[in-house]
């Protein structure tokens, strides 16, 4: 039987490290299914598609949140829709649900979070957030309050 080989260039051993031309030609090695020294399409399209499907798989695993091997529509919506969390989430504290948090709802969102403010500091963030002054957040105005205050 004889062994694999293929013409590795001359050169490529004066341009390369001994560890990436290795490398290299492992994956040429590969590659190359049949050992004829030489890539052709299907072999090329069948290593890339396995790589991908690889991918493909992890990222399905990473979306089936419930790991039952489907992945429902709210997971689909968490890993299209970024915002969907935290408008879930702002749903959620809106107890009136009226689309806007009070002073004591949005006090029940940092004591429920342990967030570590005072009820001054709350204050101040309630109202650098309230850009019509109503004393109620909006989801879009809690959603400015964030972006500009909440990872300072």
């Amino acid at each position: 039987m004889s062994q694999y080989s293929f013409a590795v260039p001359p050169e490529a051993a004066d341009l390369l490290p001994d560890s990436k031309l290795a490398e290299l030609q492992q994956a040429f090695a590969e590659m190359d299914r049949n050992q004829d020294g030489k890539i052709q399409l299907d072999e090329y399209l069948d290593c890339l598609l396995a790589q991908q499907k690889a991918k493909l798989m992890q990222r399905f695993a990473y979306l089936d949140r419930d790991k039952d091997g489907q992945i429902d529509f709210e997971e689909f919506l968490l890993a299209s829709e970024p915002q969907y969390p935290l408008l879930k989430k702002f749903r959620e504290f809106d107890g009136d649900q009226d689309g806007l948090l009070t002073t004591a709802e949005i006090s029940q969102i940092v004591d429920t979070l342990e967030f570590p403010l005072t009820a001054a500091d709350l204050e101040k963030l309630i109202d650098r957030a309230d850009e019509n002054g109503d004393r109620r957040l909006s989801y879009n105005e809690l959603l400015g309050a964030i972006a500009r205050f909440g990872f300072q």
